[in-house]
């Protein structure tokens, strides 16, 4: 009598769990293809929960168990080389090719090649070929930032010179650098002197090697696997430099806290503040003096200093001639709090606490941080918020989602960029559930699979939080998931700079080789896509 009872368990039992799979490798100094002990090596997955890391033993080699089907991205680390991911075309990519893991397959060749870090050395010397002691030297590289490409520091940051005018930079990844130096007076924010008399002098500068003034005359030093470059010795460029005193009008009452403000040259952007004198503010008095100042356009402004609301801040635009300056008055700007909102489509993966809004202004030159946590019903305040054109980061949003719309007010924006004009100017992020999917393969020319391949889906118009990237796994396929509904280009492409593809100037001419894609919700489109060659950086 219990037949049919058995016979129905047999019918609707759960499925069986996928057979898991194993993978094992090797990561291997890039140079000697010795193998590396202990190194550091991460499973990430891709679109699910998943992976874990293990370490390497003394023959380099690492093994995962019990793996789950699926996408995976693998990296391994060491101290004294760069990170570096499977299938990296490049020393120390950190984004290699994904991995595609089948059920109950063994992966043995996993192998991975670290680069070693390398050093430039050298001294830092004065104009008389005399030492310069606390000098601060840093290593130049190339990254893109907001679709610009701007140099930022790599390698031991800070690094300065000793008594003997002696530098050391290591950590430094493979790559090219320009290496600059700064005198210890702006690296030191000037104190205020109330009895310093006004002076024109020439005083050592930032100099970059071969002992020029520009970041961007600089010659570039290679650094390959492991190399050291010594002998790389700089000069400082003394040049005719002022005074410049002043102070800052309408602080309010009660901020009586330490003020650095900053000099930035026109146009040098994110490094300018720390290639440029320095000044500190005590106090409600608002006096300043910059020592050393050589002329010419600047940005004053004062300096981040991310511990919450700023009681003022100061952006203005100055002009230093060749004659000191001592009654330069810059007004002091009291920054409000915005009430931001955020709208969502219910997800499973959605949760609201975890998004955070990060303002920063337009132009790069950032005088105070805004940014704030949404609360669970989507509700968050971001402080230190001054009148004019700002970018917005949004992070902490799961993969499922997508920014559908930003609204300032009554108006949308239609970039990242957004002119807050007033605390009274309501902030509106709208987020909906991203549902298509593109997938396919990527092939060379000759028609064989390319693995590695920089997957890349370009928003047409362009708007922001709708570039799409990945890589082919090992067998030159591809997926791409939770795409905003659309239109696109799509490209393979051999490699490109991270970064790069927010350049207008890198993509124009990449447009008429791409395909052109439209998704809608719930989509699911396959292609099959020839390797372009690696865009041209500027």
């Amino acid at each position: 009598m219990f037949a049919p009872i058995t016979l129905a368990l047999l019918l609707f039992q759960a499925p069986a769990e996928p057979k898991l799979a194993t993978l094992e490798g090797v990561v291997t100094h890039a140079g000697s293809q010795t193998p590396i002990r202990k190194a550091k090596v991460g499973l990430t997955a891709i679109g699910f929960d998943g992976g874990g890391s293990v370490e390497t033993g003394d023959d380099g080699k690492f093994t995962f168990k019990d793996v789950k089907p699926g996408r995976y991205r693998i990296t391994a680390e060491k101290s004294g080389y760069e990170t570096t991911a499977y299938g990296a075309k490049k020393p120390g990519e950190a984004l290699g090719q994904l991995l595609r893991v089948d059920p109950g397959a063994a992966l043995s060749t996993v192998n991975i090649a670290l680069p070693k870090h390398g050093v430039i050395a050298g001294k830092i010397l004065d104009a008389d070929s005399e030492p310069v002691q606390k000098a601060l030297v840093l290593a130049l590289g190339h990254f893109y930032n907001n679709g610009k490409l701007i140099r930022i520091p790599r390698g031991a940051v800070p690094v300065m010179s000793d008594d003997l005018g002696q530098f050391r930079i290591g950590q430094l990844p493979p790559g090219k650098y320009v290496v600059c130096a700064i005198p210890f007076s702006w690296v030191q924010p000037t104190p205020l002197d109330k009895d310093a008399k006004p002076t024109t002098e020439d005083a050592s500068t930032t100099t970059c090697f071969p002992n020029v003034a520009q970041m961007n005359e600089g010659t570039p030093l290679e650094i390959k696997d492991g190399s050291e470059i010594p002998g790389i010795d700089i000069r400082l460029i003394k040049s005719r430099t002022v005074s410049v005193q002043g102070h800052i009008t309408g602080i309010p009452q009660g901020a009586g806290s330490v003020t650095i403000i900053n000099l930035n040259a026109r146009n040098a952007g994110p490094m300018g503040n720390a290639l440029n004198p320095r000044a500190i503010v005590m106090g409600g008095e608002g006096r300043f003096e910059f020592k050393n100042v050589v002329p010419g356009s600047y940005v004053m402004h004062t300096l981040p200093t991310g511990l919450g609301n700023a009681p003022f801040i100061v952006k203005s635009n100055v002009e230093i001639g060749d004659q000191p300056v001592t009654d330069l008055s810059v007004p002091a700007i009291i920054p409000f709090e915005v009430k931001a909102k955020i709208n969502a489509e219910p997800g499973p993966e959605l949760k609201l606490g975890s998004v955070r809004v990060v303002v920063t202004p337009a132009d790069d030159i950032t005088s105070a941080v805004s940014m704030g946590t949404s609360n669970p019903d989507g509700d968050l305040a971001l402080p230190n918020i001054v009148p004019g054109r700002q970018r917005i980061a949004i992070t902490g949003t799961p993969a499922t989602h997508y920014v559908r719309e930003i609204r300032v007010g009554d108006q949308v924006a239609q970039s990242d960029e957004i002119d807050v004009t007033t605390p009274a100017t309501p902030l509106t992020i709208s987020l909906s559930l991203a549902k298509g999917e593109i997938d396919g393969l990527a092939r060379n020319e000759k028609g064989e699979p390319v693995p590695g391949a920089h997957i890349a889906l370009i928003p047409e118009p362009r708007r922001a939080f709708r570039q799409r990237a990945t890589r082919s796994d090992q067998n030159g396929g591809f997926k791409l998931q939770n795409v905003p509904p659309g239109d696109y280009y799509l490209a393979a492409l051999d490699s490109v700079q991270p970064g790069a593809l927010e350049d207008e100037d890198v993509v124009k001419p990449l447009l008429s080789k791409m395909k052109k894609v439209r998704v809608q919700d719930d989509s699911n489109q396959n292609f099959e896509l020839t390797v372009l060659p690696q865009p041209e950086s500027k």
